[in-house]
């Protein structure tokens, strides 16, 4: 059997919403020496809050296939995911989307500073790179930025 990976029509996705955690990762990019990108959400959960990449993990994916799509397809950028670093897992519990329930991962990814960033405009309104964690940061992503100031330190 072929798979092939894809999102699920909406009205799909929210019956799996009722009944369902969904896998996710969130990414820890860090941007050469100058700190981590940070985005705004503009889609749910955490809509206009400040979010790191991350997106849920299509059917027939690796680990490493779902971080690869996740960098590419959020902020323009080539990782080579085989020096992640493993920074935890986080419940994520909504009120919106069917009081949606998420299981995130979290990785670190390290890349050069040299390579341009281009936000998925169509998830996010801007990004910022600090070291930092924004005001107004959902609290998942608190959580993984505050794993990778622990490394950094």
């Amino acid at each position: 059997m072929t798979i092939n990976p894809g999102f699920a029509p909406k009205e799909t996705f929210d019956e799996i919403l009722k009944w369902a955690v969904i896998p996710t990762f969130d990414m820890v990019i860090q941007y050469g020496d100058q700190g981590i990108i940070f985005v705004i959400r503009t889609i749910a959960p955490y809509k206009n809050q400040w979010a790191l990449p991350g997106l849920r993990m299509l059917k027939g994916e690796s680990i490493d296939d779902t971080l690869k799509r996740i960098a590419w397809q959020e902020v323009g950028l080539r990782i080579i995911p085989k020096n992640k670093i493993l920074l935890g897992q986080f419940v994520g519990k909504f009120k919106t989307e069917n009081s949606r329930q998420d299981l995130s991962t979290g990785y670190l990814v390290k890349v050069e500073d040299s390579k341009a960033i281009k936000i998925n405009e169509g998830h996010f309104s801007a990004y910022q790179v600090t070291k930092k964690i924004p005001e107004g940061a959902g609290a998942m992503y608190r959580y993984y930025a505050q794993q990778w100031h622990k490394i950094i330190k």
